[in-house]
């Protein structure tokens, strides 16, 4: 079985030639989610942004949902962190997200390249940090200037 179906809850009936599905919108409990496995590209938690964020939220603003990927066993955050922290302090339990199949080391990879274009603008450290994410990695340092750019956003 898929399993970002599993993680859905959802088992429909097998459909033949069907394609496979591999990102799904579902609402998560914040406490599944992995926060600790160097997927947070950037240096902080920006206070300000997470205040702007709440105040968006009371006024009614739905937010997109956060990117989370999930290797049938875990649930690791790769963009939302602000999001997050911000329901968090409002005591909401849960959050949408939208979810993607792939590892820890698919979901450090997505997040070095996030906020690039859109959200809080990164800082120089961020992005410092996330082109660092990719030169000290065996396989990502091996990548040419170029590559890590594309990659680091």
């Amino acid at each position: 079985m898929n399993i970002l179906l599993q993680l859905a809850g959802a088992v429909p009936p097998p459909v033949p030639d069907e394609p496979k599905q591999t990102e799904f919108i579902v609402e998560l409990r914040i406490d599944d989610l992995r926060l600790d496995g160097g997927t947070q590209s950037r240096e902080s938690i920006n206070r300000g942004h997470v205040q702007a964020l709440a105040e968006a939220r009371e006024r009614g603003v739905v937010l997109p949902p956060i990117e989370v990927y999930f290797d049938g066993q875990n649930r690791w955050a790769t963009d939302g962190f602000h999001r997050i922290q911000d329901c968090k302090n409002a005591g909401i339990t849960t959050i949408r997200a939208r979810v993607v199949e792939g590892t820890q080391r698919d979901a450090i990879l997505a997040s070095v390249g996030k906020n690039s274009d859109h959200g809080l603008p990164r800082t120089n450290v961020d992005k410092r940090r996330a082109v660092m994410t990719l030169l000290q990695d065996t396989e990502w340092g091996q990548w040419s200037d170029r590559e890590i750019a594309r990659g680091a956003g």
